[in-house]
């Protein structure tokens, strides 16, 4: 079910059944080893129902505990295992594997996109405990809505109104990004006015405004900046816990003006509390100049 709050306009999903989604022990090792009823790993593919893609690497199956069904018509939400080894950390994926990863999830979302009264894909990962992910097996998630959530929209018209106003996109701005790396087709680099400490984004240097447009080419070299991008964090604390998230605008409103794919990190290096939650303000431990020198040497 899909409500809109009236006092502050989030929307809300309610979705009972997530209640039961198993967890691992919260004990750190126990999190870890508890391969043996992990249902992502192959020898267990009879507790997830029949995938929806499946490349051989990569394999997206729907997700049985769902905050988006088609019952009450909010949407889909998948679960996509993107490696068949329980231990393997994405910071080792070969550029193959990557680029197989990113190739999944176009191709998924293109699929999803094709699909009745569906507005908006939103992929993200949660990587570790304090990032909201119930089991240690690498995974991501895909979630199908029919509708635009209001931050998506508050985005698109920013970044319109910013290239009205500026005549160039906002995410061309060397003001309001701070850069740490670039290829040909991608820039990593910290948003001037980021919310959490040690956010960094992966932009799109060609504009696309959708992972769906990206070419074979670019999704290689995504892989490659977001390969050195997790290898970056992994030395700044070899046990963070972090959100990767994906924006694109959505199919019915392209081309987006001014707006461009980018992905967002957000290491989860302290929780949002009461200020945070009472006031929709958020708390950032470090200064953006500060972080991106600390990164910039830890990527270097």
């Amino acid at each position: 079910m899909i409500k809109k709050n009236y006092l502050t306009g989030n929307i809300v999903y309610y979705a009972e059944e997530r209640l039961n989604r198993p967890h691992s022990r919260t004990e750190a090792e126990s999190y870890k080893d508890n391969r043996e009823g992990c249902p992502f790993c192959p020898e267990n593919s009879h507790m997830t129902p029949d995938p929806v893609y499946d490349d051989g690497i990569i394999r997206i199956v729907p997700n049985l505990y769902p905050f988006l069904s088609e019952k009450d018509g909010s949407g889909c939400h998948e679960v996509v295992i993107d490696t068949k080894n329980h231990y393997e950390n994405i910071c080792d994926y070969s550029p193959e594997h990557m680029y197989q990863l990113l190739k999944a999830l176009k191709t998924r979302s293109l699929e999803l996109e094709k699909q009745s009264g569906i507005k908006y894909i939103q992929i993200f990962k949660n990587s570790g405990l304090s990032a909201g992910a119930s089991l240690y097996h690498s995974h991501w998630q895909i979630g199908a809505q029919t509708i635009v959530p209001p931050k998506i929209e508050y985005m698109l018209d920013a970044a319109e109104k910013f290239e009205n106003e500026n005549g160039a996109s906002l995410f061309c701005s060397r003001e309001k990004y701070i850069d740490l790396y670039e290829n040909n087709f991608f820039r990593l680099a910290v948003p001037d006015d980021g919310l959490f400490t040690y956010e960094t984004h992966i932009i799109s240097k060609t504009g696309r405004p959708s992972l769906t447009e990206l070419e074979n080419s670019e999704l290689e070299e995504l892989g490659d900046i977001l390969h050195r991008q997790l290898n970056m964090y992994r030395k700044l604390d070899k046990g963070l816990c972090y959100n990767i998230c994906f924006f694109s605008a959505p199919k019915a409103m392209r081309p987006a003006a001014g707006f461009a794919f980018f992905t967002q990190l957000i290491p989860r290096l302290g929780n949002m509390a009461g200020f945070e939650f009472s006031t929709g303000c958020y708390i950032n431990s470090a200064l953006p100049t500060r972080s991106a020198e600390i990164l910039k040497a830890l990527l270097h």
